[in-house]
């Protein structure tokens, strides 16, 4: 008897831990960002052309992704947050990218061109990445915006920045 209830325990535990694990991998794997903060994702409408020279990610930011930034950044749990945040983040209804060409254009209408791996050792990111307005390559930073526009190429286009 002792050694079955042991075995129900360890087969328990085991189950909290991989349904536990399913919804943060399920978020990180398909979620648009819109910046790097926690919670700060959007919902994702639709897709087409994904991998191709015209992907489209239709995305819209929800009350759902605003409590999401609150609870998870903020810390805050309350309806005004969620609407204040409703209020503050002014999004695009989509992504784009030409995969052939490996450009892509963000949520904010920002224009990004992947120049696979970094020239200089001085970058400190895997993948050079550029800023099509200024001409720059992101820094890998999270304030140069680095994590939030690569994972949007990822998901526009598969396979090439792995």
């Amino acid at each position: 008897m002792r050694a079955t209830f042991r075995n129900l325990q360890i087969s328990l535990s085991a189950l909290v831990i991989v349904i536990g694990a399913v919804p943060a991998f399920a978020a990180e794997d398909h979620s648009i960002y819109y910046g790097s903060r926690a919670g700060m994702h959007l919902t994702t409408i639709s897709k087409s052309g994904i991998g191709t020279a015209n992907a489209v990610i239709m995305v819209k930011h929800t009350p759902k992704d605003a409590k999401a930034a609150c609870v998870e950044y903020d810390q805050d749990n309350s309806m005004a947050c969620v609407k204040r945040t409703m209020a503050e983040v002014k999004v695009g209804d989509r992504v784009t990218g030409n995969c052939v060409k490996r450009t892509w254009t963000d949520m904010y209408g920002q224009s990004y061109a992947f120049e696979g791996k970094p020239k200089s050792s001085d970058i400190m990111a895997d993948y050079a990445v550029r800023d099509l307005k200024s001409g720059e390559i992101l820094d890998g930073s999270s304030a140069s915006g680095y994590g939030v526009a690569l994972t949007i190429f990822q998901q526009l286009c598969p396979g090439i920045a792995k």
